[in-house]
């Protein structure tokens, strides 16, 4: 009867004095990206279907197809993507490895000289030994564990994803520093375009100076203007030179793999296409989302296993083997050992460790949520930036395009004046200065309907869905 008081005593003082996780809740929730509202951003446009994972091929250019395959089988940005996985899974199997029993074979020796007042081996020294099957298997009761596997498990899929998210990156940097290699290129040729110019203006100021319409003073600006074009041609070849440089660098090469790169030859349509239901799916479609959805996932499960360290724990132990005093008798009759019993562990008294740690997990959860519902606004608001920036430019372009034909009207005209001696060389000069800018301008806008084109396919997940994973959420 006293026995019996005692451990009911024992056994309410522990669970009087157990940690309490009461007054500590996840306080974020995640975001609703039906409110985000695009319609209006995005009307008038004709539909077109979701990118593919190849998305880049749209282009129409072979070169870029050919070195955005090279990034993706060689750059080291996606061998660290792997590695991350790689060790996401480890971690996953550690977790499930703690759901099972574990079984340890140990053999142990120790020699001891026994004291003089000892019963059975009076100051003798004996050896005592023992071999042994021991396990071990901790009860899952309150799924703390089974918690800790599943958040393993969304790290996992996180890395995964982000895996897909690292080859969309790299894809889209190729591309967009491809593009503006084909900016860089432009440059160039506009600039050599001017230099023939210079030099055929130079040409008929010298006819004009020995017929003696001009004097000295447009001659020697005209073959300053040759050596100013000249200097504007090796800044751009410098520029083309470093966008290979930067494009080799994204294949994981070194600068002579940029030698070998040809220019582009991009075809970009000019009609702005896009899926439809943008914001609903856009979730599902971008891998940073989906990876972050997966993140507040394991936060969630691994919140629950905080939780679960509040209550108590029951450990099952059991051996059998052999067991003797002298190596000599361990195998004889007699020697086999066999036991089994429960551990029941409580925490009582910790300082606050365990509060410590629930809250850490509530407040990890809301950093993902709140990471997650920002992450939300910010592709919505990607989509909406580049499909606003695509609009302006058509403008842009389609006026470009007229400022050019017109400039390049004026430019003539003014040219046969000058040969004619009816105008003078500031008036070339004039006239060609401004052809040349809206040439370079109508370049730029050219280049950036690509730019826009490959942001906005990033933008929409580059062809990613659950399944290039794998799995189905």
């Amino acid at each position: 009867m006293m026995k019996r008081l005692v451990v009911s005593a024992f056994a309410a003082l522990l669970l009087g004095g157990c940690a309490d996780p009461s007054g500590i809740e996840s306080r974020a929730t995640p975001d609703d990206p039906a409110r985000l509202a695009l319609d209006a951003t995005a009307a008038n446009a004709p539909f077109a279907p979701w990118p593919t994972d190849d998305w880049w091929t749209s282009l129409g250019d072979p070169e870029l197809d050919r070195l955005i395959a090279e990034g993706l089988a060689g750059s080291p940005s996606l061998r660290v993507a792997d590695a991350r996985l790689r060790r996401a899974v480890a971690e996953a199997g550690l977790a499930d490895a703690a759901l099972y029993p574990s079984i340890d074979a140990a053999a142990r020796s120790t020699v001891q000289r026994y004291t003089a007042n000892d019963v059975v081996y009076t100051a003798k020294t004996r050896s005592a030994d023992r071999l042994a099957l021991d396990g071990r298997y901790t009860l899952d009761l309150w799924g703390g564990r089974d918690a800790a596997y599943r958040a393993a498990l969304g790290e996992v899929r996180a890395n995964e994803v982000e895996a897909q998210a690292a080859r969309l990156d790299l894809a889209a940097a190729i591309a967009t520093a491809y593009a503006g290699f084909a900016d860089r290129a432009a440059q160039l040729a506009v600039s050599r375009e001017l230099l023939t110019q210079k030099q055929e203006i130079a040409d008929l100021t010298r006819q004009l100076r020995s017929a003696g319409l001009t004097t000295d003073v447009e001659a020697e600006q005209a073959a300053a203007a040759i050596a100013a074009a000249e200097a504007d041609i090796a800044r751009d070849e410098e520029a083309v030179a470093k966008s290979r440089q930067r494009i080799a660098a994204l294949l994981g090469a070194g600068p002579d793999r940029g030698l070998a790169i040809p220019e582009p030859k991009f075809v970009v349509g000019g009609t702005l296409r896009l899926p439809a239901a943008i914001p609903a799916e856009l979730i599902g479609r971008r891998p940073d989302i989906v990876a972050l959805r997966w993140r507040i996932e394991a936060a969630t499960a691994a919140t629950k296993a905080a939780k679960a360290a509040f209550y108590p724990n029951v450990d099952i132990a059991a051996f059998v083997g052999l067991q003797s005093v002298g190596v000599d008798r361990l195998f004889k009759p007699g020697s086999a050992i066999a036991g089994v019993g429960p551990a029941i562990t409580l925490p009582v008294f910790d300082a606050g460790r365990l509060r410590s740690g629930l809250a850490r997990a509530d407040a990890e959860r809301d950093l993902a949520v709140e990471t997650y519902n920002a992450r939300i606004i910010d592709a919505v608001a990607e989509v909406a930036g580049e499909i606003t920036a695509w609009r302006a430019n058509q403008t842009v372009r389609e006026r470009e395009t007229i400022a050019v034909k017109r400039l390049e009207r004026a430019y003539h005209l003014a040219l046969l004046r000058y040969r004619a001696g009816l105008s003078n060389y500031l008036t070339v000069l004039s006239a060609e200065g401004n052809l040349i800018a809206e040439r370079r301008n109508d370049a730029v806008a050219r280049t950036r309907a690509t730019e826009i084109a490959i942001a906005l396919a990033h933008a929409l997940g580059g062809g990613f869905t659950s399944a290039s994973v794998g799995f189905e959420e």
